[in-house]
């Protein structure tokens, strides 16, 4: 394979999302073939213990890879990798897929949504088999306490807690700020609100502020939640392999960059038991249906973007 075309492909297959943003997918050139393989250093041993969102993380840049070689037209066969995560064949005669133009306008917005009602129209026409919209605004507000009760639960697991932190960029002397996890400026967070953030989170302040009845109310995220347009609930079948779910999940996460929506995920609604069970009954997941994640959407403000924090290709490339 042309080493500049691979090059070409994995930089964009690298702006797909991934858990935490920690860009698990690595790339080997093969006999013309390109293996798909994980760097066993970025994983989420407590948050993801069985490595479900990794391989979710891997489907989404595979599926990237895909957008990006059929818009060069070259189709992609992608077959299970022996030893890895895929292995993916190329041939020329791949048609153009409508959401490969819409790969570097896609970005995760965390703050408040611009009120629009051009927004509505748009979250409605989302809905389908997969997707289910949710719009009412008492519906969106239940939603709002059931993530903020469910997030309290999680950042009370100090362990939990510690990983997370670890992806945290909290400040612009961090060596990883433009390379990956999640940093302050795009989990909209003021420089204070990041100093506030890294206090709060620490090994026993947490704690002493829990006791004191005030850490829920320091890690809400209600009236953020609120100023959605609507919660869109993606679900998949049950026993749809993760790294399957990953490439619908990219895709979903397109469709609306491609409406003109802004979305960041609530991922705690299905990794909490008693939250992602209280989705489903209320909104009538059988047990065949397995809740993905939730997505809130709106407008966001007009407003330059930096580069999205990516590793550099030749950490990529192996």
């Amino acid at each position: 394979m042309d080493p500049e075309l691979l090059r070409a492909l994995v930089a964009e297959a690298s702006l797909a999302p991934s858990v935490h943003n920690i860009q698990p997918t690595r790339w080997r050139a093969d006999k013309g073939r390109v293996l798909v393989v994980a760097d066993p250093a970025r994983r989420l041993p407590v948050g993801d213990p069985e490595g479900r969102d990794v391989a979710v993380s891997h489907g989404c840049a595979v599926e990237g890879f895909r957008l990006a070689a059929v818009a060069r037209g070259l189709a992609v066969q992608v077959a299970p990798g022996d030893d890895g995560v895929a292995v993916l064949g190329l041939a020329k005669g791949g048609e153009v897929d409508p959401l490969g133009a819409f790969v570097g306008m896609r970005r995760t917005y965390r703050g408040r949504f611009q009120a629009d009602g051009g927004t509505r129209e748009a979250c409605a026409r989302l809905a389908g088999p997969d997707l289910i919209v949710i719009e009412e605004p008492r519906a969106i507000a239940e939603i709002a306490a059931l993530y903020d009760d469910a997030s309290l639960r999680w950042f009370r697991k100090a362990d939990y807690r510690a990983e997370l932190v670890s992806w945290m960029r909290l400040s612009r002397r961090d060596a990883n700020w433009a390379r990956d996890g999640l940093n302050a400026e795009a989990m909209e967070m003021s420089p204070f609100e990041a100093v506030g953030a890294g206090l709060v989170l620490r090994p026993g302040v947490f704690e002493a502020l829990d006791r004191l009845g005030a850490a829920g109310a320091l890690v809400a995220e209600a009236p953020v939640v609120r100023s959605a347009t609507a919660v869109a609930l993606l679900h998949r079948p049950v026993d749809e392999p993760p790294f399957e779910t990953g490439r619908h999940f990219y895709r979903t996460w397109l469709s609306f960059t491609a409406a003109g929506l802004s979305a960041s995920p609530m991922a705690v609604l299905a990794d909490d038991l008693d939250a992602a069970a209280t989705l489903a009954r209320e909104y009538g997941l059988g047990p065949d249906r397995r809740l993905i994640t939730a997505f809130r959407l709106g407008l966001a403000p007009r407003r330059d973007l930096p580069p999205k924090p990516r590793l550099p290709l030749d950490s990529l490339i192996l």
